[in-house]
């Protein structure tokens, strides 16, 4: 294991963790999962309008509650361990799936482990409106809105507040609140006022998707090592989300968002990128930019990991086992 700076030889805001160890199970799943990498993860149908309902998994509900409501039309689910405590902490967690599927089993487990691992927490899991019927010109301003609500009632009970996704679900987090703050900047009559404006107080983003241009030459150069992901797969994906917005467009790619809005809010981004994902390229990117505006985070770099690998959790494996760990470590100093 080492650690760094981010993009500087001086001390940098962005911390990184790199790792370039990979365990004999990893390996053997990788292996498995490759001859099929054209069908997994891949929708099984398109979802209609709106926010779709979602059943909660039985092996959640063996260790928490998970109580749905409705948020601007936006079905969320507040899981919590069953043991009662006082919370003080939210994780609003939007899963990835390319933008068109919902939550999985995984997706479930995950958040049920950070609510019973995050003393205080609260983590409540988002179905947020699927393309290509939901593509971004119609979906993002639902969740803007959702954003302010949510933020507002945070605020309001002293709640702290992590936006937190995988893949798509980072593309998102990422973008709601660097438009946020954009939209605050323009409209603030002063620093003070924009000042008083809820915002997280953190970003987690796992392997999250920055760049929907796929424009990336090193897209193509990491495809023969990622077992999951395919060029083909990540365009047609990006071009189901962003549909009439140019691909380009800072509200689907964060990569050309101002950044700097971060750092001057004081809201840390932290993250994970994977050595064998065709959509690290990108995220790195947008992480050197992070440490370029002085934007305070920790990050975790794994060579020879495949996209999304912490969500293989509730398999047992070794490196999600400690990414897991890594990330509690981190979301429980915010």
């Amino acid at each position: 294991m080492s650690t760094e700076s981010a993009s500087s030889p001086t001390r940098s805001s962005i911390h990184v963790t790199k790792r370039d160890d990979r365990s004999s199970y990893m390996l053997l799943i990788q292996l498995l999962t490759r001859p099929f990498r054209n069908h997994l993860g891949r929708p099984k149908k398109y979802h209609p309008k709106g926010s779709i309902e979602l059943e909660t998994p039985k092996s959640v509900l063996a260790t928490c509650t998970a109580t749905h409501r409705t948020v601007c039309d936006i079905n969320v689910y507040d899981i919590v361990p069953k043991k009662p405590a006082r919370t003080s902490r939210r994780i609003y967690y939007f899963g990835g799936g390319g933008w068109q599927s919902p939550p999985s089993p995984q997706h479930w487990q995950v958040c049920a482990k950070y609510a019973m691992e995050i003393p205080g927490t609260i983590v409540t899991l988002v179905s947020y409106p699927l393309a290509p019927n939901n593509p971004a010109p119609s979906a993002f301003p639902m969740l803007m809105r959702l954003y302010r609500i949510v933020m507002e009632k945070a605020n309001e009970l002293g709640e702290k507040v992590i936006l937190a996704g995988d893949s798509s679900g980072g593309n998102i987090v990422l973008s709601l609140v660097l438009e946020a703050l954009r939209e605050d900047e323009k409209a603030a009559t002063s620093e003070t006022e924009q000042k008083r404006i809820p915002h997280p107080a953190a970003v987690l983003a796992l392997c999250p998707s920055t760049d929907l241009t796929r424009n990336n030459p090193d897209i193509e150069k990491l495809a023969k090592f990622d077992p999951l992901l395919t060029p083909t797969f990540v365009r047609q994906t990006a071009r189901a989300w962003h549909a009439d917005w140019d691909p380009a467009d800072r509200r689907v790619s964060p990569n050309n968002a101002d950044i700097s809005l971060l750092g001057r809010s004081g809201i840390k981004v932290h993250g994970i990128t994977s050595g064998y994902d065709i959509l690290s390229p990108d995220a790195i990117i947008f992480r050197d930019k992070l440490a370029e505006e002085g934007v305070q985070g920790e990050w975790l770099h794994w060579e020879k990991q495949m996209h999304c690998f912490s969500l293989t959790l509730p398999y047992g494996l070794l490196e999600a086992r400690e990414a897991f760990a890594w990330i509690v470590s981190i979301l429980k100093d915010v």
